[in-house]
Parts: C-alpha cells; sequence; structure tokens
C-alpha cells in the first residue's frame, strides 16, 4: 500500500501592529473577546494568525498587561504556550515558568497577562484532532480533558519539547515564501503539528498497556516495509499506524526496543540516506534544495542541519564529491 502527495493551499498568514487593543482582538477570527488594558501609556502590541486548513496558529506580543476575558471558537480546540519569562495570571492564580493552557472551558477564560507578553496559541478542528486521535489509537476523551494549567518542565518534558517545537515552526511558517515551501509548511502545519501535540500529551498520562511482544515485532516488520515504499512522500505517524495495525504507543515501543530510536526518527534518518544518495549520484548543475524538497525537507537550514549531524559533511560537500 501507498500513499500520494496531496496539494493543500497555501496558509493565510495575516501580520497585524495595533494601538488600539480591540483591532487586535478583532483579528482573532471566531473569538468572543473582552481585553481591557490596566496601565497607562502608548501600547504596541501585534499579532500574526496563521490559519491552516485545520489548525490556527496565533503569535501574541502585547507591551502593557492586560486584563483578558472571553471564549473560543466552539468547533476548535485551543491551547497557549506563553514563554517561560511571560507573566501570566490564569483564574487568579500567578503560575511562574513555561506552562501550557487550556482554554477549553465552558465559562471560558479570564486571565491576565504582565508587561511584555509574548505567547502562541494553537487551534485544532475538533473534528479534525479527534479522527488523527482515533487513528492514532489513543483515548482523546482522556488527553484532551479539562486539568489546567499543565506544566511542561520537570514534569512533563514530553509537552516541553512540543513547546520547543511550535516556536521553531512559527519562524518557518512565517518565512516560508517559495511555493514548495508553503507547501510543506501546509502539511507540517495541519498534519505533523496536532500529531506532535496529541503523542506529546499522551506519554505521560497512558499507561504501558503494549501489545505481545510478537505482534510489535510484526507491526515492525509491517511499519519498516510501509516507511520504505513511502518515505519520499514522509508519511505521517497516523498513516504508519494505519498501515499496521498499532496503536502509536505500541508501535513507538516496537521501533524503540529492536531499534533504539522512534518511528519518526526512523524515517528522517531514511529520507536523510535517500537524498544523500541521489546527491552522491546526480548530474552536473544539480542543485541541493530540489534534492532536498524530493525527500520532503523544505526547511533547508534544519535539513543541512540533520544532514551534516548525520553524516558529518554538509550536503554540498556530497554533492560535489
Amino acid at each position: 500500500m501507498s500513499i500520494k502527495e496531496s496539494h493543500p493551499a497555501q496558509p493565510a498568514i495575516a501580520n497585524v501592529i495595533a494601538n488600539d487593543i480591540d483591532e487586535l482582538t478583532g483579528k482573532m477570527s471566531g473569538w468572543d473577546n473582552d481585553w481591557r488594558q490596566l496601565e497607562t501609556g502608548r501600547p504596541q502590541n501585534r499579532i500574526e494568525v496563521i490559519a491552516g486548513q485545520h489548525t490556527v496558529i496565533q503569535q501574541i506580543r502585547l507591551s502593557h498587561s492586560i486584563h483578558q476575558q472571553g471564549k473560543t471558537p466552539s468547533q476548535m480546540m485551543t491551547f497557549g504556550f506563553p514563554t517561560s519569562q511571560s507573566l501570566l495570571s490564569w483564574d487568579g492564580r500567578e503560575v511562574a515558568g513555561p506552562t501550557m493552557y487550556d482554554f477549553n472551558g465552558a465559562s471560558g477564560y479570564d486571565t491576565v497577562s504582565r508587561q511584555g507578553f509574548f505567547g502562541v496559541t494553537v487551534s485544532f478542528s475538533k473534528v479534525s484532532i479527534m479522527h488523527i486521535a482515533e487513528r492514532l489509537k489513543l483515548p482523546a476523551t482522556q488527553i484532551l480533558d479539562s486539568n489546567l494549567p499543565r506544566l511542561l518542565s520537570g514534569e512533563n518534558y514530553a509537552l516541553g519539547e512540543f513547546r520547543q517545537y511550535l516556536y521553531g515552526l512559527c519562524d518557518d511558517l512565517s518565512n516560508a515564501k517559495t511555493p514548495k515551501e508553503c507547501h510543506f509548511a501546509m502539511v507540517e502545519l495541519d498534519k505533523e503539528l496536532p500529531v506532535r501535540f496529541l503523542t506529546a500529551l499522551a506519554k505521560p498520562r497512558l499507561e504501558s498497556r503494549g501489545q505481545p511482544l510478537k505482534v510489535r515485532q510484526k507491526g515492525l516488520r509491517l511499519a519498516v516495509d510501509y516507511i520504505e515504499a513511502n518515505c519520499q512522500y514522509n508519511p505521517s505517524i497516523p498513516d504508519i499506524c494505519a498501515a499496521t495495525g498499532l496503536s502509536w504507543r505500541s508501535l513507538d515501543r516496537a521501533f524503540k526496543e529492536c531499534l533504539g530510536i522512534g518511528p519518526k526518527r526512523y524515517l528522517v534518518n531514511l529520507r536523510l540516506t535517500q537524498a544523500r544518495r541521489q546527491l552522491k549520484s546526480a548530474p552536473p548543475r544539480t542543485q541541493v534544495v530540489d534534492i532536498a524538497n524530493n525527500w520532503g525537507f523544505w526547511h533547508m537550514g534544519d535539513f543541512a542541519r540533520e544532514y551534516r549531524k548525520m553524516f558529518c559533511e554538509s550536503p554540498a560537500e556530497s554533492l560535489t564529491r
């Protein structure tokens, strides 16, 4: 079984710098906001909205303390990730350090952001994320519940890693310019981001109830065959789960106990290996970017860094040999 590359639309990006807080909140589509500035002085606020087909990211920078109240879109599940330096009072509680906030309570949200606040909210379509959770065989109703706030550092290392990934993806999405970059950015936004979020939430909260070893080993063989057949299309973890019949947790365990790395890392390494083979046999005037894109790498900085880490040389050095 193989998959075909899809071509989703380009993500919509809106970048607004606003003195008027109502102008700023008016750009948060579907949000019912009532924000009030608490300090005197001319504000310099900024919001960047990046909208995919099923996922919306908002990067919010606020110059002054603001009392924020409201509700998020009912058809979406929304979570907030402020920087560790940003001070926030959530439901009357001051919380220090990197934290994830759940905006999905029935009564909405009520928070005070302090001067110089910066944070990212990510909203997933409920229909889409429940579908992805089902394909991963994760109990979404147990994962996406109300539990405010969830600490990212110490207690929840997986969510801390997700937070760093989210911030890096925001930079990549903001800087995507070419059609290929926009295409891969859209795939990352709507497919990879929710998978990483769900699996990060699941890691510390699900019991280790794996399938029998023989079942995992059989699933591993199916997964490796499927990855080899489809690695050029960079299949998602839900695709691999569907092809093998394993849950995400059993799939992850099978790879780590037999190969020492997870399925995502295995896939990345295979794509890097195939790109290297193509670079070393490429005809004159071949461009590194074309081969990288051919194997699903759209961010050239990330590709070069991963390539050098894997092979101890740059892609350009492989190309000229």
